[in-house]
């Protein structure tokens, strides 16, 4: 084995903590840690809340069900009308590759495939 595939795997392994860690792990803790919190700073002191909400499965099962459907909402709010439409056409006006993609395919639309090929062809190395 070769010392450039070991280095290929352990970067690999490393990309595959990072997102693991990152997207999955530290997200699930960061949730459980804010249904606690929100537990004990909030309900605990409120004793109307405190009344209707005396367990923390219990106060967990009615946090996700309101919860989890308003974040799903505002996301796809987001999404569709929010900031991601717009960061998403910034940064396409922003990069190079993406430009001259766009290029070729209207050129390529209008039945000028050579014209697209040429301002293709620098990415294509």
């Amino acid at each position: 084995m070769r010392l450039s595939d070991v280095s290929s795997r352990v970067l690999r392994c490393w990309t595959y903590f990072r997102r693991g860690h990152s997207v999955y792990l530290v997200f699930l803790m960061s949730f459980l840690n804010f249904i606690v919190i929100q537990y004990r700073l909030v309900v605990q002191n409120i004793p109307i809340l405190y009344k209707t909400l005396p367990r923390l499965w219990i106060f967990t099962i009615v946090l996700l069900a309101t919860y989890i459907p308003i974040a799903t909402i505002i996301g796809w709010l987001d999404y569709k009308k929010g900031s991601v439409p717009t960061d998403r056409a910034l940064g396409a006006k922003a990069s190079p590759w993406v430009r001259d993609l766009a290029k070729a395919l209207m050129l390529i639309a209008d039945g000028k495939s050579e014209e697209a090929k040429k301002i293709l062809e620098k990415w294509a190395e």
